[in-house]
């Protein structure tokens, strides 16, 4: 579970990178436009976030086998992993038809982002469960 948790959070983190550059340009001139931030907010953390979700989709299928660790936590986890691996897969095949453009590509972090909203929410709850666990034995969170 570990590894999940830590592979989940470098994912998430840079999804929302993406997500925020995406939004601030769209909310500042309303299109999403190549800049000089562009290859480091968003091509070099999509390319992480591509391999370390396709990482946490074989290990979150790892933890879906074993019912020791089917948690919500991680089942949440491992299906947004799984969600944005197959996301990515449809995408790179719908991108290398015969009528493709090559901008067909620039898809490739919406199934990234998406699939990371339900890796963030397992986060979230796993979070959320410590801090009850460290309040029920009285400790500090």
């Amino acid at each position: 579970m570990r590894a999940l948790v830590g592979i989940s959070t470098i994912s998430v983190v840079c999804s929302a990178s993406i997500t925020l550059y995406a939004a601030a340009q769209l909310a500042t001139i309303g299109i999403i436009e190549t800049g000089p931030l562009f290859e480091i907010m968003v091509v070099l953390p999509a390319v992480a976030a591509i391999v370390t979700s396709l990482l946490g989709a074989l290990v979150g299928l790892g933890v879906l086998v074993r019912s020791s660790t089917r948690r919500l936590p991680c089942v949440l986890m491992a299906v947004g992993h799984l969600a944005a691996s197959v996301g990515v897969v449809a995408v790179v095949l719908w991108a290398t038809r015969p009528s493709a453009s090559g901008w067909d590509l620039l898809f490739l972090p919406a199934p990234v982002v998406l699939g990371q909203l339900v890796v963030l929410a397992g986060l979230g709850v796993l979070i959320r469960l410590r801090q009850r666990s460290n309040s029920v034995r009285g400790q500090q969170p």
